[in-house]
């Protein structure tokens, strides 16, 4: 009865346990599998797992990976790296349990994520040939190179938050790897340094732009966006600093939200044509309207009233199409 009582715990179920687990560092998570045989495997079905600074040690990485290792490779959903590389030692040993952890996420799990705050990565070699991982989520880091001959054939979601590349042709290398990629969002921030981020994707369904911060550093010379995406339906884009946007070849766009300073973007508008949902919002004074473009499938109208010209671009898509449903006058920034 007295051991009952100790363990009484370990009767409440799984799920109400999973939630206990998921609150607890992982220290503490490795602590509970000496409790029972049943809290010994319990962890590993959690979908998520994160690793900090503090869970950054030797016999933690190994318990980690030896652990997902003998069950199924399958139980691991998610994996989150997060590390201030300033707090760890930069020696061989450090080194080889970032790669140990990286080994552990492509061969066990469908989600990484790694934010290294403001450091230069070099993932191993295996993480180029993984056909498991689903979601790669690269966070306020320099990203190296891809090596040859790199392929990323599951991934399906990518998301690059603050992210540092070699060179502007290394974002088009990396996304040449993903041939089924689905999903991508991009957020440039001050530490970013491409200066023309090209997205030439046949796969992708969405596309999320955030280019809103730039701190004290403003880009020099022409900087933009080139966006070649055929199968792309929806599109999300909130950019106030790019002086160069180039949209091409969009014919199964469905909708679209587009916050942009449109001055240097010709092919905006026509791009746009073929949407059923449209929120436009530019504080530029000249929005280029071209003649013979319409808008034959527009149902739903959102258009700020930042800008002057609005109301003449207003004028020209209103008798454009017979379907349009829902019209929606928005003033979300102050107009002059």
């Amino acid at each position: 009865m007295e051991n009952y009582r100790r363990d009484i715990i370990s009767q409440l179920p799984d799920d109400l346990l999973l939630r206990i687990l998921s609150s607890l560092s992982l220290k503490e998570v490795m602590a509970t599998s000496f409790l029972s045989q049943r809290w010994r495997s319990l962890w590993k079905l959690g979908s998520k797992l994160k690793i900090g600074n503090k869970d950054f040690s030797e016999l933690l990485v190994k318990w980690v990976s030896r652990s997902l290792a003998i069950s199924n490779p399958q139980i691991l959903k998610s994996l989150d790296i997060k590390l201030i590389p300033g707090e760890l030692d930069r020696n061989i040993n450090s080194l080889y349990r970032f790669s140990s952890l990286v080994k552990t996420a492509v061969s066990c799990g469908r989600e990484l994520k790694i934010e290294f705050l403001y450091t230069s990565l070099e993932l191993p070699s295996i993480f180029y040939a993984c056909g498991t991982l689903e979601t790669l989520i690269l966070c306020r880091l320099h990203f190296a190179d891809v090596p040859p001959n790199g392929s990323l054939s599951s991934l399906k979601t990518l998301c690059l938050l603050s992210v540092k590349f070699s060179r502007d042709e290394s974002v088009q290398k990396l996304l040449s790897i993903c041939p089924v990629l689905e999903e991508l969002v991009v957020r440039r921030s001050g530490y970013s340094n491409v200066e023309i981020f090209t997205i030439n994707v046949p796969s992708l369904t969405s596309l999320s732009i955030d280019y809103i911060r730039v701190g004290s550093h403003q880009p020099a010379g022409v900087h933009g966006f080139v966006i070649n995406a055929p199968s792309l339906r929806y599109l999300n884009i909130r950019d106030r600093h790019s002086n160069y946007l180039l949209f091409t070849n969009m014919p199964e766009l469905v909708k679209a939200n587009v916050e942009a300073v449109c001055d240097q973007s010709e092919s905006l508008i026509g791009s746009l044509a073929s949407v059923r949902h449209l929120s436009l919002c530019s504080k530029s004074s000249n929005i280029p309207y071209h003649a013979g473009t319409s808008f034959a499938f527009l149902e739903h109208l959102e258009l700020c009233t930042c800008s002057s010209e609005c109301w003449n671009l207003l004028s020209r898509i209103i008798t454009d199409p017979l379907t349009l449903r829902v019209l929606k006058l928005k003033s979300i920034h102050r107009a002059h």
